[in-house]
This record gives structure tokens, sequence and C-alpha cells, in this order.
């Protein structure tokens, strides 16, 4: 079984898109076939990703690589002047008496896109009929922090300590829930309980992919792998903003390379033991628990995202409406250039996006010969 990984990340979503874009066009083309994903698994605005490809193969790639080359703040959120003298009392008052939690920007232009303008109609389709085997959108719960994954195409039923999964007709109240970064969107009510962002538990969905049987698993992140040596040290104490960014790296970006590297560790010692024992994994999932050996792909960043975030909001601050200019200017004054991340996530503009876009799509071709033999028989 295939399986697909995208991980959450704001606006950082778009590199997935340039990813997406080559392999499942460019690369599906001249290998002279469709690349079709069995599963998909998705967090925060990795479920957004995740829902057009399932649904629509290579067509959704196109499209959303075409909806982030073209991204504007006020299809995602709105964030007006009076905004900007209210956070203060945003945070502090006490809750609404509604079912909408409390958040920086107001979300309804994502929330009309996610529900009128996705294709729940087609991924349905394809799940009933089995052309895709399961899409997973994993969220966290609010009440008990626990990461829950909602599985559509099976009748899937896990429980631990820190994650159960449950069977849903994913829609799009579990993708809104997903993608809802804490203070920056607010929680999203699924049955009667409030989540929030995925990311805060599981940014990269990989553990469900394999629960649910996948031999193969693609994996795309949106964090740039550092050398030890390449650390940064400012010569200032850092700010609000740069701590901000720096808290939604720790709580979204989670170190899915030692995932990967424990999925490589124990196929390497499946397939020697299978070679030098005939019979060993047969034997294993008769008298123990079935193993099987699992391929995997990371594709990441070539280069660091906050970083190409604070070059280009200069280019893109005369376009932004003014309320969020203010807002995002005095985030950027307040990080240092080399470490934007928290404009990184919320810079919803087509400038910046559509970087990214290319970048995804630039370090995907740059694996080219890997993913060929990914893809193959």
């Amino acid at each position: 079984m295939l399986g697909l990984v995208l991980s959450g990340g704001g606006a950082r979503g778009a590199y997935e898109a340039g990813a997406l874009r080559y392999i499942l066009c460019d690369l599906a083309e001249s290998m002279g076939r469709p690349l079709d994903f069995d599963l998909v698994c998705g967090t925060s605005i990795g479920a957004l990703n995740g829902a057009w490809v399932g649904a629509l193969g290579a067509e959704g790639a196109r499209h959303i690589s075409e909806y982030w080359r073209a991204l504007t703040p006020d299809r995602v959120y709105r964030f007006r002047a009076v905004d900007l003298l209210r956070v203060p009392e945003k945070f502090l008052r006490p809750p609404p008496a509604v079912e909408r939690g409390v958040a920086l920007f107001d979300p309804d232009p994502l929330y009309h896109f996610v529900r009128d303008a996705m294709p729940w109609t087609e991924l349905h389709a394809r799940l009933d009929d089995e052309r895709l085997k399961a899409f997973v959108v994993t969220v966290t719960d609010v009440v008990n922090g626990r990461s829950v994954q909602f599985v559509d195409g099976v009748e899937s039923r896990r429980e631990t300590p820190n994650y159960v999964m449950v069977p849903a007709r994913v829609g799009p109240e579990h993708a809104l829930a997903s993608a809802a970064i804490p203070f920056i969107f607010p929680s999203v009510v699924v049955d009667g309980r409030h989540f929030v962002d995925g990311a805060l538990r599981q940014n990269t969905p990989l553990a469900p992919a394999i629960q649910l049987g996948v031999t193969r698993a693609l994996v795309i992140g949106v964090k740039r792998q550092r050398a030890r040596d390449a650390e940064g040290v400012f010569p200032v104490a850092p700010s609000p903003a740069f701590l901000a960014g720096k808290a939604l790296n720790a709580l979204m970006l989670d170190p899915v390379e030692e995932d990967i590297r424990r999925v490589d560790r124990v196929t390497a010692l499946l397939e020697w033991s299978e070679r030098a024992y005939p019979g060993y994994l047969e034997r294993v999932a008769r008298e123990y628990r079935p193993y099987k050996p699992i391929r995997s792909i990371h594709l990441r960043p070539s280069e660091d995202i906050g970083r190409l975030a604070a070059e280009l909001f200069p280019a893109c601050e005369p376009e932004l409406p003014w309320a969020t200019r203010m807002l995002l200017r005095g985030i950027s004054a307040t990080e240092h250039p080399e470490e934007a991340d928290l404009l990184s996530y919320l810079l919803f503009h087509h400038r910046f996006t559509g970087a990214l876009e290319e970048l995804g799509y630039r370090d995907a071709a740059a694996q080219r010969d890997e993913l060929v033999a990914f893809f193959g028989p």
C-alpha cells in the first residue's frame, strides 16, 4: 500500500503543493503512468492539501499549486484595524458563550473555501469505491490533549494514552479543526468537542499510515534539517515574536526524522532476518504479530523557510491590507531576519507562497532518481 503523509505549518504548506505538482504531474508523465496513492494522511494545512490530492490526484495537485501561487491573506483570514486595538481584550476577557473559540484572526474566508470549494464529493466517491483506501485527518482534543485521528474509508479503531483513532466521514469540520493553529485561529467543534491543530501532538502523521498498513510512505515536511554547527547565535535578547515563532516550531514541527530512522532500522533488521532465516517474517506474523518492511522517502525544504519569509516580506508588504500589514510588519521588525518563523506561518501572500511552491517543485525534482525508484516496481 502506497501512502502520502503531509505535515502542517500554516503558509508553509505551499511547499507541499510544489512537491506534489512535480510528483503527480511531471514525474508521472515521464514515467508514463499516474502515481496515485492508496492512503493519504494529513495534519493541519497538510490535511487540506491532502484532500485535494486524495480526491482528484494530479488535477488536485495542479489546483492547489494554482491556489498557493495566487493566494492573498483576505482569502484565508480577516484582520481589521479595530482588531489591532482589541488583541489584549480578546485574550483576557472571559470566553464568549458561543461554540467558536477566541483567536487573533477571523478565519471565515478559509471556512467558506473549505466548505464550499473543496472537492468533498469527489473525495468521498473515491473512498466509497475504494480507489482511495483511506483518508486520515489528525486533530488535537482541547480537553485532554490527545491526538485524534479521524479515519475515512476503513473501520479502524485504536486507543492509547496518547492518541485515539476513530472512523468518521471526514468533511470540512475535521479539516478546519486540524488547521486551527492555537491563538491564531479558533478551535472547531466536531461532535460536541473542541479541537485544535493536530500538529500540536502529531504534525507528521506517519504513525497512523503505518498502523493502517502502508508498505511505502512518501513524507513531505516543511522544516529544513539543520547541521549542528549551523545553529545561529544572536547578540540580542529574543523578542516575543521570535519566541512565539520558536514555540510554534517546537509545537508543530515534530522530529519526524527520528520516526523515519526508526522505521528504516526496523525495515533493515526485518530484511536481514528474512535473508538469514527464510520464512522468518511469516513465522513472526503467525506467532507474535505481523511486521513488514516499510520503504520511505522524506522530502523537506533545502532552504530555511523563516529566512525566505523575511527576505520576501518587503515585496509582499505594499499589497497587504492595512491592518494585516501593520501586524506582520510588527512581527517582522521584532524577529531576527535569519529566524522569521512566526512570519512564515502567517504570510499568506502569493509572493511568498508562490516562492515556496517553486521551492517544493525544485526540491522534488532534485530527488527524481530516488522518487523513480520509490514509485517503481
